[in-house]
C-alpha cells in the first residue's frame, strides 16, 4: 500500500515537472523571439468566471519602450497612459500607480493573465 502511493506521487511529480519545463521553454522562447511589433490598436476582453469587460489600448513603440493609453470600461483605476517595454513576445505595461502581468504577442493577437483575469487583445487592422 505504501509503495503503490510512493510510486503514484512519484508519477505525479515527474507529470508536473515536465509541465513546468515546457511552460518554461515556451516562456523562454517568446522572451527570445524577434521584437514584437505592438503599434496600433487593440480591442478585446477581460475578465473571468464568465464576467468580461470591454478593453482598448492603443500603443506606440520606440524600439523596445512603449507608450500609449488603456481602457477598461468601468474602471478608472486601471485606465489612462500606459508605459512599458516589450522583449520578444513578452509586453509588460504599467501605469502610474499599477503594473499589469505580462501579456504574450502573436502577431495581432494579445493574451494573458492580469488583475481583472484573462486578457485577449486583437489588433485592429
Amino acid at each position: 500500500m505504501i509503495r503503490a502511493t510512493t510510486v503514484g506521487l512519484l508519477a505525479l511529480f515527474c507529470i508536473v515537472a515536465v509541465g513546468c519545463a515546457a511552460a518554461r521553454e515556451e516562456q523562454q522562447a517568446a522572451l527570445n523571439a524577434p521584437t514584437a511589433n505592438v503599434v496600433g490598436s487593440w480591442t478585446g476582453v477581460a475578465g473571468q468566471a464568465g464576467a468580461s469587460i470591454p478593453v482598448t489600448l492603443t500603443l506606440n513603440q520606440s524600439g523596445t519602450n512603449l507608450t500609449g493609453n488603456l481602457n477598461v470600461a468601468g474602471r478608472p483605476d486601471l485606465s489612462g497612459p500606459v508605459t512599458g517595454g516589450i522583449q520578444g513576445e513578452v509586453l509588460k505595461l504599467s501605469l502610474a500607480t499599477r503594473t499589469f502581468s505580462q501579456l504574450i504577442v502573436k502577431g495581432d493577437e494579445m493574451t494573458g493573465m492580469t488583475g481583472v483575469g484573462q486578457v485577449i487583445l486583437r489588433r485592429s487592422k
